[in-house]
């Protein structure tokens, strides 16, 4: 039972490294192409309840703007100027200036009865929700007033804390002393075969 729950943490262990990587790797990557892969919901109650609700941390993809939809949740500049990124979803599709631009509304009616006053064009436009984290936001310095590429330090902590665990574990492992070998079975003719 004790070496099927090692087995299980172990697995458990590189399961979440990897996991960890990939997830350092993507932000990363979308960082340096300008995106903003990772944002957590700091609004209370949140524009996007039930769907998205505070503290959640939603993982972001820079799709085309021309594959966006109906029914899509965006994340974009607030285009009435303010500094702020707004998470809502597609309700329209319809023309600014002769190019394709998007109706928004957050999903909380008391909050959001009615769509937004503005429209979301292809400049304020920042990228597509593609998943949405429960409570991992509340590990985010994001919620301690802390921004951009400092949103993946609680994740780098946590992928350094499981890799030296597992080194920690690895050279406690290989330290142990090896077990001393078993003596051979000697048999009483071989005993009284030895005797002069």
């Amino acid at each position: 039972m004790k070496t099927t729950l090692r087995k299980f943490g172990r697995y458990l262990g590189y399961a979440v490294t990897l996991v960890l990587i990939v997830l350092v790797a993507y932000g990363a990557v979308e960082y340096a192409l300008g995106s903003l892969p990772y944002l957590v919901v700091g609004d209370s109650p949140s524009s996007m309840s039930p769907s998205i609700n505070y503290g959640d941390l939603t993982i972001n993809y820079a799709a085309p703007f021309s594959s966006l939809k109906i029914g899509d949740i965006i994340v974009f500049h607030d285009p009435r100027g303010d500094p702020s990124i707004i998470t809502h979803r597609i309700v329209g599709i319809t023309t600014c200036g002769g190019q394709e631009c998007f109706i928004t509304k957050g999903d909380n009616n008391s909050t959001n009865p009615i769509p937004d006053a503005w429209r979301v064009t292809q400049s304020s436009y920042i990228g597509e929700v593609i998943l949405v984290v429960p409570y991992l936001g509340f590990i985010s310095p994001t919620m301690w007033g802390f921004h951009g590429y400092l949103v993946l330090l609680p994740l780098g902590f946590v992928l350094l804390l499981v890799l030296f665990i597992a080194a920690w574990e690895s050279a406690r492992k290989e330290g142990r002393p090896a077990p001393a070998p078993a003596k051979p079975d000697v048999t009483r003719d071989e005993v009284n075969h030895e005797k002069p």
